[in-house]
């Protein structure tokens, strides 16, 4: 009797930490579920600190992800895969830390490799960014179709955001009917997502000059989410076409506090200040733009651009040709000029 007693008093603790961990466990999921990854990762780092719980490497690598610190979460990810190599989550991350960081060629092969692992539409849909981001949107699209074939989640909210990359691929295909349909199918399934209101103004409206039509939607993702720097940043454009000069550039710098390393803030800045007569200023954000990696996530418009206006210290060599709107495809354009996000 007393032995039993004995035996339930030593393990009580190790039973009340399995529960503590389980449940912060639970609560870190539900912050990244519901976009509050700074405390996902307050919250996981404290899990690590204590030691013992790689599980929550992961965890922490997909907050940083969100945020966009991917060389953070590719370390985390890294981790990750080593101490707990039968979880797949660790490779997912690491190949969202990649696609973020431009380097898309390894993301589209460690995608593949988890979609081996772990089949189901999670992985086609993530490898249909990746090939969108890459200028393959026929492949992209044939992926999304594998995704939705192989979704069980068909008509849930879960699988609206394989109908909105659907419908951003026909948009960068030229159907725009198939485009207006998917895009309003996934705002059927999810209408309380803020990004399907921003692709559809994006991909639908602003893709087609409908500027104030895209400026609905934006306004709607942000009511739903004040903290959305894409919107914000596709709102100012949207507003720069209409002549509001002043209102756009105060949105782009809304969109530039939220997230600072996004390359398209500064594109758009500079493109308006080149546009406006501020060579200079243009140049200097412009440059940014290249460093925070636009090239290998949009292509080459900016380097081409600072080519016919950057190359005398900021003074035009020669009067810069006629700038396509970011949200137009232009005829060179292989991939879409988007600032839309997954």
């Amino acid at each position: 009797m007393r032995s039993s007693l004995l035996i339930a008093l030593l393990s009580a603790p190790l039973l009340l930490l399995g529960q503590s961990t389980a449940n912060k466990e639970r609560k870190v999921r539900s912050q990244l579920a519901r976009g509050k990854a700074y405390a996902a990762a307050r919250n996981a780092t404290a899990m690590l600190l204590k030691g013992g719980h790689p599980e929550f490497l992961a965890l922490r690598a997909q907050a940083y992800n969100s945020i966009g610190e991917h060389g953070k979460a590719e370390v985390d990810a890294r981790a990750a895969m080593q101490q707990l190599p039968a979880n797949p989550e660790g490779l997912l991350q690491l190949a969202l830390a990649e696609k973020g960081q431009g380097r898309l060629d390894s993301a589209s092969i460690h995608l593949q490799q988890l979609q081996q692992r772990q089949p189901g539409p999670d992985a086609r849909y993530q490898l249909a960014l990746v090939q969108r981001s890459q200028g393959r949107p026929k492949e992209a699209m044939a992926t999304v179709n594998g995704a939705l074939a192989a979704d069980t989640t068909a008509g849930s909210p879960a699988s609206a955001k394989l109908h909105r990359v659907k419908g951003e691929l026909a948009a960068m295909l030229g159907d725009t009917a198939l485009a207006q349909r998917e895009l309003d199918h996934a705002i059927a399934l999810a209408p309380e997502d803020p990004v399907n209101y921003n692709s559809r103004g994006y991909f639908v409206h602003a893709w087609q000059g409908d500027h104030a039509g895209a400026i609905r939607d934006y306004d709607r993702a942000l009511k739903l989410n004040p903290n959305y720097s894409y919107a914000f940043n596709n709102r100012g454009w949207s507003r720069y076409k209409l002549g509001e000069t002043a209102a756009a550039i105060k949105d782009i710098e809304r969109a530039k506090r939220r997230k600072a390393h996004n390359p398209f803030v500064y594109r758009n800045l500079g493109v308006i200040a080149l546009e406006t007569g501020d060579t200079a200023k243009a140049c200097t954000l412009l440059r940014q733009a290249l460093d925070e990696g636009f090239t290998a996530l949009y292509g080459t418009e900016v380097e081409e651009l600072m080519a016919t206006s950057c190359a005398n210290n900021g003074k035009p060599a020669k009067a810069p040709a006629a700038l396509q709107p970011a949200e137009q495809p232009g005829k060179k354009a292989v991939t879409p000029r988007t600032n839309a996000p997954e």
